[in-house]
């Protein structure tokens, strides 16, 4: 193989500039960062492991399943199926993984892409991290909440006839408002993985607690949070310990290590990513984007732990994560064309209904 290598090389240095460009242009066009990953070992649609080689397209390798009879790539039921700028889509992933955060139109200008494609591969990316469940047993957590106005950005057909209505309606939409959208934050102190977790709209009941903290996710935990009345009686009720601090003091008086002050600092670092780099974001989106920067701290603090270890070599790949994750995923795609349809049953199961035109907001109180 080195052989081979050694000659095309020979070879690439009697080309001119323009054969060299095209060359770079064809390399680029024919390879994905995916496909050292794409390992097939079971059918997508049948998880049938009676597969063969069905022959090579578009220099990717299929595969023919001989139970259901349909055949298939890697990217088969991924977010990869039917991205085939791999050039662009290249240089997009490698964005991405480099833990920048590029404005949409940004990317657009540097891709040559559209607008709404570039956010549609943003989007198809971040719906591969959606279904990525931490464990948190035997683990000392903290744990709070955060809250961001419903947002209707980038919807159409939505327009408010009076703007001044508007905006005082929106003034009024405070704490713990039924139009303020709630998101859960987790730290587990002995794991030091932080979640994020969009969960409902208006005051956090017991019954939104219950369907967070999962047995199989949630064994013989320690939790550390004010003291909400919620939360206290959830915990109580559920046999989990739990301590409690004064939320205006933010540390327990009799007891330093009670606080979940880690926590508040990732709640007001995820308030900035949406606020100032995002500069909003869609309801529709916000557990999308919830999990982008739940990716980016969680891969930074392992490189970090990596760093801090002198009994290993830091060699870490954020390719190798976000790659394995993707082609592991066969529900990320179905999330991003869900995505939609998820969005009203989200309002729907809050009490609200997107209907369109209104005089002062823009989500009825009333389900049709």
């Amino acid at each position: 193989m080195g052989m081979k290598v050694e000659k095309i090389k020979s070879n690439i240095n009697k080309l001119n500039v323009n054969d060299r460009l095209e060359l770079i242009d064809f390399i680029k066009n024919s390879y994905s960062i995916f496909n050292e990953f794409a390992n097939v070992e079971k059918c997508p649609h049948c998880q049938s492991n009676h597969i063969v080689k069905n022959g090579v397209r578009n220099n990717i390798n299929r595969f023919l399943c001989r139970d259901c009879g349909k055949s298939f790539t890697y990217k088969s039921d991924t977010i990869l199926s039917g991205i085939n700028e791999l050039n662009k889509w290249n240089l997009f992933v490698e964005d991405f993984m480099s833990l920048n955060i590029t404005p949409i139109n940004d990317l657009s200008k540097k891709l040559d892409i559209s607008r709404q494609t570039a956010m549609d591969w943003r989007h198809k990316l971040l719906a591969s991290l959606v279904n990525r469940e931490n464990n948190f047993s035997n683990d000392t957590i903290e744990f709070d909440e955060s809250y961001f106005l419903i947002s209707r950005k980038g919807r159409r057909n939505m327009e408010i006839t009076n703007r001044s209505t508007y905006r005082k309606w929106r003034e009024g939409q405070v704490g713990d408002s039924n139009y303020q959208v709630k998101v859960f934050f987790t730290y587990g102190r002995n794991s030091g993985v932080l979640e994020l977790f969009k969960s409902h709209m208006g005051r956090t009941s017991a019954e939104n607690l219950n369907n967070y903290f999962l047995p199989n996710r949630f064994q013989n935990i320690t939790t550390y949070t004010d003291t909400h009345r919620s939360y206290s009686a959830f915990f109580r009720n559920n046999n989990i310990e739990h301590r409690t601090f004064v939320s205006t003091d933010h540390v327990n008086p009799t007891s330093v290590a009670v606080h979940n002050q880690t926590v508040n600092a990732y709640t007001r670092g995820f308030k900035d990513f949406v606020n100032k780099y995002m500069r909003g974001v869609s309801t529709k989106y916000i557990g999308l984007y919830a999990k982008w920067y739940e990716f980016i701290v969680n891969v930074k603090k392992e490189i970090q732990r990596k760093i801090d270890s002198v009994e290993e070599t830091v060699k870490y790949n954020i390719a190798d994560k976000l790659c394995v994750n993707i082609l592991k995923d066969y529900n990320g795609l179905e999330f991003f064309r869900q995505s939609e349809v998820s969005f009203l049953w989200f309002l729907r199961s809050n009490g609200r209904h997107n209907f369109g035109n209104n005089i002062s907001h823009y989500y009825s109180t009333v389900l049709t």
